[in-house]
């Protein structure tokens, strides 16, 4: 294929949100990689090499970027990236200075002849925080209750960030970066037209790329393996996080991966997933909803005009679970507590 001309290279950032299915694109796009390249899109082979980008933007280094717009151009492509945690990179400044990363990567990008491209997938912040919240719990990262996690997130600046304002408001003057917005399970598309099936992802990205419209219906499909563990998955990796970083966090630093591959073996074994966390009543949820409004109604203002941000994510009901018993409750600790004990010796023995 012979090389794009550099007005119309390209290069693509997908760039999240996190709990936007992004792991279930990566892994689809890596399973396609020779059929994105041979209709022009180039990408990173393996995950590492997309944190080696990552950990570039953060520190303000061109020459990895540079590197593979080498190699894109070689071969006569554009260059893709997916990190769902560039949603949250791109909104940081550059050593400190003042300057967005976003846009000191675009400045870079278009004196050597490419322009940038953002695509990103957004979620309401009640079901984002829910689901952030179970991703971080079964990695042992948060030993908190729910409660205590989104209060932090609401007041302080975290990886958790979801102000759409505060991680894509570098982009709204700076129009020579093309920006794709694409409501994330939404009964709406960012138009206000009503869209009878669920979209998938993949396809959904895929439509914003420079390529065919044959490459879709082309792609293998993948599935993802990161589900949620389940409320009782949830309380167990509470209970081994709590427990370790008191007691030992030494083992905890060296065991973690196995504690966590563990804690998700069982949930599917015991049906847990079955049961989901659900974090949120209607207090929370009305207080996450005023909390993010303001940044809402204005993110809709200068990327979806044409809609309001209550039609594309109406707020929620609670969801109505049934009250556990004290005596069961008692059970569940008392099983639990067992299984962390178990979770911890086993682990640790046999690594």
């Amino acid at each position: 294929m012979s090389a794009q001309p550099a007005i119309e290279r390209t290069v693509v950032l997908h760039v999240g949100m996190h709990k936007t299915a992004s792991t279930y694109i990566q892994k689809r796009l890596r399973k396609n990689r020779g059929l994105l390249r041979r209709h022009g899109l180039l990408m990173p082979a393996r995950r590492p090499q997309d944190r080696v980008l990552l950990d570039a933007l953060a520190n303000g280094r061109w020459k990895p970027w540079r590197r593979w717009l080498n190699r894109a151009e070689t071969r006569g492509c554009h260059l893709l990236v997916s990190h769902e945690a560039l949603s949250w990179s791109l909104s940081r400044t550059v050593n400190l200075k003042s300057q967005p990363r976003g846009l000191w990567l675009a400045e870079k990008l278009q004196a050597h002849g490419w322009k940038l491209k953002v695509v990103g997938f957004i979620r309401d912040q009640e079901s984002y925080l829910n689901s952030r919240y179970t991703q971080l719990v079964k990695r042992l990262t948060v030993h908190g209750d729910f409660k205590s996690y989104v209060t932090r997130v609401m007041t302080e600046s975290t990886i958790s960030e979801c102000d759409l304002m505060t991680l894509f408001g570098w982009l709204v003057d700076h129009v020579s970066v093309e920006t794709v917005m694409i409501p994330f399970g939404s009964a709406l598309d960012c138009h206000g037209r009503s869209i009878q099936t669920r979209p998938d992802p993949y396809e959904q990205l895929l439509a914003e790329l420079p390529l065919p419209a044959k490459v879709a219906k082309q792609s293998r499909p993948a599935r993802s393996k990161n589900q949620q563990p389940g409320r009782l998955g949830v309380a167990l990796a509470r209970a081994i996080g709590t427990h370790l970083t008191e007691q030992n966090p030494k083992i905890l630093r060296k065991h973690d991966k196995a504690l966590r591959a563990a804690i998700e073996t069982l949930a599917r074994q015991q049906g847990w997933p079955n049961q989901p966390f659900d974090g949120l009543d209607t207090e929370l949820r009305e207080t996450i909803r005023d909390r993010y409004a303001h940044s809402n109604a204005e993110f809709c203002r200068c990327f979806w005009p044409f809609v309001q941000w209550d039609d594309l994510f109406p707020a929620q009901p609670e969801n109505v679970t049934t009250a556990i018993a004290s005596d069961q409750q008692q059970e569940e600790t008392r099983q639990l507590t067992a299984l962390r004990d178990r979770l911890i010796a086993d682990t640790v023995n046999g690594g």
